[in-house]
Parts: structure tokens; C-alpha cells; sequence
């Protein structure tokens, strides 16, 4: 009987592999023998993430494969050496054997899928045609798909430590860490704000500046703009050189429909000085109010680098310059009391307090001292970055402080001096000048946008006739489209004798400041409109003596050439009333 039985045990066993051949496969015979044997590994395969069970993966070994049960197991040969586990929508992995413990070999794949659904913040409707990525550090696009009519979208082979990136050119950006995540629900924010420019008479105004926070746009030629990236929240600051700036509300509908009322300044110079005595600075205000002006200007930095008022710019104090005369936003509630345009003067590369205080800062002679001026100024350099924040950072808190425009002046390398002894520590030549005043422009540009206060540059007059940089870095063509108001010095008594034919052509107020103006128009037709000139109160050099008729005759060509306005400079504050006509 013994030996009956052992004969049917083996019968038994050949009977289950005739059987069981056809089913898995001559490779797989000596596998099925070790499993029913028992003399292999087990193999659990669970999600890295979930350590649940995953079903259905392939488990290599050499030439044959299995796959795991619904528990996740599967058996592999004792003798085996090397096994691969791999499943669809997961990082495969790969096992060197014998694995250190006991038999059972627990594998955990982690799943490389990412899907989801993107809908309206607003309405919570699905949002079909949005850009899904998976970005590896650093910033490497691993994964791109587009969201279907439903929301949803599906990435695949994302790699561990990749990030999720969802953009669209309607909606707030998203980025994100995947982590463990596999699943995302998003809902997108849209950031884009479109509407229209227009003058009162409902005209569109071409080149209009629209801003939000860091958000800017461009209205067309009919008026229309579309901004990207917008906050959820905020105003909304519409700019056109010749009309007064718009403020609107954002609000959900994120269309914006602004008018904005035609402005021309026509403003009076007023030093700090006059500006902080009560009676001075109420004289200039009747003066406005009794003529055809409607703005002025006030120092609050001038040429002696002195700062006059308290500024928060800390700078300003660390250095000595600040000189606090001026209650600035006292300034600006009696000039609006007043309905006058309040304009700050903010001087730049003139800064001796700051070059002195600064030394690394400023422009250095051949002999490394300080470079000065014919008369014993140091100069800062335009170069310098350093500079470039400290006055930026006073224009910006002019704006807080409620000015309607901000101008610039001093915008230049020095003209006087012994130019060829000054060493600025780099490349110094026409394009690094040109590009140096750009780059500079360009930041104060982008730190106003936001604001409503309008962004102005004082130039030489002779910026409009000169077509390179006239070695002080100021080009036309290249600071023009940097600002809303270039505001040329066309001084009759400034230019040269012979200039424009005339042998003193101070003696030729209306031909200068038109002919000028003309000039500047023929190289930039397409920002004429931002020209609004200085004109001289003054008398100065050879030739006549300037009252009312020069004056006027100043103004009258800055009126028949189509300026945005015109500023009266008189360095002591004072101006012929007689020039001025009634409000």
C-alpha cells in the first residue's frame, strides 16, 4: 500500500503539470512546480502612497511573468536572481535577490498618474482648453495635456518631486507641489480684465495705460485692452498723457469701462523755500487761481541732494539729507483744495549730499577722489543701481503721498566738469549712458503704473535737436516711450548763437520753442502727444530783456504747436502775471 501511494503521488503530480502546461505556459513550468513546492518568494505589491493592494502588476523573472492577485501577491522562484515588478500608471521597480529577512518580499510602486478637475472659482463650471504641467526641478516640462469639455485632465509618467502648473491666458496661474497627491480638484480665479478707453466726448483714446497691482496693458487704437494678471482685488488706474488719470474698482465682472476728462497742466515752478511759508505758498496759490494756470510744481528733492520733508526712505536720513521743511500731504490738500494739479520735482543724478555720504556710489576722478564739477560738485553715478533705488523709492512715496504726477529732473550724466577725468567703474561710453538712463527710467516707470500719479522727465532743450545723446546719456527716441510727459528746458537763452539760424536766438522766443517742438515731433511723431515744454520767466545772457511779451510769446508757441501744457520756470519763484491770461 505504501508503495501504491507513492506511485500515485507522482502519477498525481505529472497529472497537474499536463494540466496545468497549457494554461501557463512551458516558461512558467518550473515556477508553477516551485509554488506548488512551496519553495519560492511571495510578492506583495502595494501603492506607495495608499498601501493598498495593486492587482493585475506584472512580475518579470527573466523570460517569464506573472501577474499579482487581487490581494497583490504573486510567487516567484527561489532560485530567481533578479525580478521586475511593473504596473501601468506607476514607477516600475526592479529587486536584486535574495532579499535580506524572510520570504515574503513586500514591494510598494509609487504611482506616477495625476488627474483632476478644473472649474469657474465663480459658477463652479468646468473650464475645458487649460493648460495642465508637470514641471521637474528646475522647471523642466516632464508632462503636458489640455482639460477636456468636462474639466478634467489626466498627466502620466510625473515624476517624483515635480510640481503641477495649470495656466491659461484667462485665469490666475496655479502652481503647486504634487507631493502625494494624485488627485486634484482646482478652481481657477480669472486675472484678466478687458474693457475701453474713452475721452468724454466717448472717442477712444489710443495708448492709454491701464494697471492693476503689477498688471499693466495698452489700450489699442479703438480704445480697447485687455490686462493679464490681475489681483483678485484693487483699483484699476487708467493714464493718457493729456486727460486726468480714471480710477475704477475691480469687480467681479472684470470689464472696465473708463472716461477720462482732457487735462493740459500749465504750472508755475515753486521752490521748497516759498512752498513752506504760509504766506509765499498762499500768494502762488491766488496767483493760479487768478489766471489761466491750474498746476504747480514743488520741490521736495532738489539739486543740493537736500530732501524736505520726513521721508520713511530711510536713506535719506542715514546720509544727512533730509531737511524737513515741507509738510508734503499739507501741500497737496491745499493745492487740491484749490483744484490745482500738484506736481513733485524730485532731482536725481545731481546729489552731492549722496555722493559725498556714499562715496562707492558716486563718480570718481582719474586720481581716485571724488570728481566735481567746475564748481566743487560731486556728482552720483548713473550706473549704480544703488541710485537708481534710493530715488525710486522717494518718487514712489510722493505718489503715496497724493501728488498727481511725478517729475524727474537731473535725469543725465554730468555736462560741466573735467568730463575726460571721470571714471565710473564700468564700459562708459554713448550705449552704456543711453542704456544706463533706459534701465533706470524703465523701473520708475513700472513702480508709478500703479499708482494715479502721472510719470514726467525733464530733458535739455537741445535733446530735441541732437540725435545722439549729447554725452549725458539723454536720447529722445529712447526716453520717450519710457514716460507719460517729456518736459524739454527749451530756454531761448540756453541755446548756442547760431542755433537754428538765429544769431542770438534768445532774442527769438516763439521760433525757438515751436520750431523745437516741431522738431522733437518729426522723431517721434507717435509721442508729440507727451511733449509739454519748460519756458523761461527769466532774463538771461545776451539779448533782450524777458517780461509779458516774451513770455507769452513762449506760451503761445507751446498752444499753436499742441502741447500737452507748459511750465514757467523762474529759479526765485516769480513770474510776470501781465504773460497770463484770465481763467
Amino acid at each position: 500500500m505504501p508503495r501504491r501511494r507513492r506511485r500515485w503521488d507522482r502519477v498525481s503530480w505529472w497529472y497537474s503539470l499536463i494540466l496545468v502546461v497549457p494554461l501557463v505556459g512551458f516558461s512558467s513550468v518550473f515556477a508553477y512546480q516551485h509554488f506548488i513546492e512551496g519553495r519560492g518568494y511571495t510578492v506583495s505589491v502595494v501603492d506607495a502612497y495608499t498601501d493598498e493592494p495593486v492587482a493585475d502588476a506584472r512580475v518579470i523573472v527573466g523570460t517569464s511573468e506573472t501577474q499579482t492577485d487581487s490581494r497583490g501577491r504573486s510567487r516567484v522562484p527561489k532560485d530567481a536572481v533578479e525580478i521586475r515588478i511593473e504596473k501601468d500608471g506607476y514607477d516600475p521597480q526592479a529587486l536584486v535577490l535574495p532579499v535580506a529577512g524572510d520570504d515574503d518580499i513586500r514591494v510598494a510602486l509609487r504611482p506616477n498618474v495625476v488627474q483632476g478637475m478644473i472649474r469657474h472659482a465663480g459658477d463652479d463650471r468646468p473650464l475645458a482648453g487649460i493648460t495642465v504641467e508637470a514641471h521637474a526641478p528646475p522647471g523642466t516640462v516632464v508632462a503636458t495635456t489640455t482639460t477636456g469639455e468636462d474639466g478634467s485632465f489626466v498627466l502620466r509618467d510625473v515624476p517624483e518631486g515635480a510640481s503641477l502648473v495649470v495656466t491659461s491666458a484667462d485665469y490666475s496661474d496655479v502652481t503647486m507641489e504634487i507631493g502625494r497627491q494624485t488627485s486634484f480638484e482646482l478652481a481657477l480665479r480669472p486675472d484678466v480684465v478687458t474693457g475701453r478707453v474713452t475721452d468724454t466726448d466717448g472717442q477712444p483714446i489710443p495708448g492709454a495705460r491701464v494697471a492693476i497691482g503689477t498688471a499693466q496693458a495698452t489700450a489699442g487704437d479703438d480704445g480697447q485692452f485687455r490686462l493679464e494678471g490681475a489681483p483678485e482685488s484693487g483699483d484699476v488706474v487708467v493714464k493718457a498723457p493729456g486727460y486726468r488719470a480714471a480710477i475704477v474698482p475691480l469687480d467681479a465682472s472684470m470689464r472696465i469701462e473708463a472716461q477720462l476728462e482732457p487735462f493740459q497742466a500749465k504750472a508755475i515752478y515753486v521752490t521748497a523755500d516759498v512752498a513752506a511759508d504760509p504766506a509765499q505758498f498762499q500768494e502762488k496759490i491766488d496767483l493760479i487761481k487768478r489766471t489761466e494756470l491750474n498746476a504747480m510744481v514743488v520741490d521736495l528733492k532738489d539739486s543740493t541732494g537736500s530732501v524736505f520733508y520726513d521721508t520713511e526712505v530711510s536713506l535719506a536720513h542715514e546720509i544727512g539729507a533730509v531737511r524737513p521743511i515741507l509738510d508734503p500731504k499739507a501741500v497737496v490738500e491745499a493745492l487740491h483744495a484749490n483744484d490745482i494739479y500738484a506736481i513733485a520735482r524730485i532731482v536725481v543724478f545731481e546729489d552731492p549730499i549722496l555722493a559725498e555720504q556714499r562715496p562707492e556710489w558716486a563718480i570718481h576722478s582719474s586720481d581716485g577722489g571724488l570728481w566735481r564739477t567746475w564748481n566743487g560738485l560731486a556728482w552720483v553715478n548713473a550706473h549704480r543701481k544703488e541710485v537708481w533705488d534710493y530715488d525710486t523709492a522717494l518718487a514712489l512715496e510722493a505718489a503715496r503721498l497724493g501728488f498727481d504726477e511725478i517729475q524727474l529732473d537731473y535725469i543725465r550724466f554730468p555736462s560741466d566738469g573735467p568730463l575726460d577725468e571721470a571714471e565710473y567703474g564700468v564700459e562708459h561710453n554713448t550705449e552704456t549712458r543711453m542704456a544706463a538712463i533706459r534701465d533706470f527710467l524703465t523701473g520708475v516707470r513700472d513702480a508709478l503704473a500703479p499708482t494715479p500719479a502721472y510719470f514726467a522727465v525733464d530733458v535739455f532743450g537741445l535733446t530735441y535737436w541732437e540725435l545722439s545723446d549729447g554725452g549725458i546719456g539723454q536720447n529722445l527716441e529712447t526716453i520717450a516711450p519710457l514716460v507719460d510727459y517729456i518736459c524739454p528746458m527749451v530756454y531761448p537763452s540756453h541755446f548756442y548763437e547760431g542755433s537754428m539760424g538765429f544769431d542770438i536766438p534768445n532774442d527769438h522766443p516763439y521760433e525757438v520753442i515751436l520750431w523745437s517742438l516741431e522738431n522733437g515731433a518729426e522723431r517721434v511723431p507717435e509721442e508729440a502727444r507727451k511733449f509739454r515744454p519748460w519756458l523761461q520767466d527769466f532774463s538771461y545772457g545776451p539779448g533782450i530783456e524777458y517780461g509779458d511779451n516774451e513770455v507769452r510769446a513762449q506760451i503761445q508757441a507751446s498752444e499753436d504747436f499742441g502741447s500737452s501744457g507748459w511750465m514757467l520756470w523762474n529759479a526765485a519763484s516769480e513770474y510776470h502775471e501781465g504773460a497770463l491770461r484770465k481763467p
